[in-house]
């Protein structure tokens, strides 16, 4: 047989009580509330009831105070709350695709506004040596060609950068059985 717990306000208890006391004891009362629920078979929520407006739910945990210790100087490693870095480790585990932690964000969106100030260049160079290809251009094509050589590697250098953040990042949260 299952077993339903809750907690209520004693005021509120104490006015279940009053009314189950008639009714048979508060197993008894419950048991005939749960049947008229399901015989209206509406599947309105009953008037008592309130919305759940989260769309997440809490979960506590107990754990040994040298457990909390660790925790917290991991979590404190990576510059974040408890809570995060647990959250982060189970979307790790669970969907394998957790957000960056906060300083990988800020690395990762530093990389970002690099390669996009990079590709602006770059596209002005190519102009620039679209340009020089014409027959009454000053412009120097060996100094045009080599700055489009020097962006390439720029961006090459950026986009490894932004890769090690992101491998960094995963592999952290891997664990030895992976």
């Amino acid at each position: 047989m299952a077993f339903f717990g809750l907690r209520l306000p004693d005021d509120l208890a104490a006015r279940f009580d009053a009314r189950a006391t008639a009714a048979g004891g508060r197993s008894a009362l419950l048991r005939k509330l749960i049947d008229d629920a399901l015989e209206e078979g509406t599947g309105a929520p009953c008037e008592t009831a309130s919305p759940r407006t989260r769309t997440t739910d809490r979960l506590q945990l107990r754990l040994m105070r040298e457990d909390i210790e660790r925790l917290d100087a991991a979590a404190d490693a990576r510059g974040l709350k408890r809570t995060e870095w647990l959250v982060m480790l189970l979307r790790r585990r669970l969907h394998t695709h957790p957000l960056p932690p906060r300083a990988d964000r800020v690395q990762i969106a530093q990389s970002w506004r690099e390669l996009n100030r990079i590709g602006i260049n770059l596209n002005q160079a190519v102009h620039a040596l679209h340009a020089s290809t014409m027959v009454d251009s000053r412009l120097d094509l060996a100094r045009e060609a080599a700055r489009v050589a020097s962006f390439r590697d720029e961006v090459g250098d950026q986009l490894r950068a932004l890769g090690r953040a992101l491998k960094g990042d995963l592999s952290y949260w891997d664990t030895p059985d992976d």
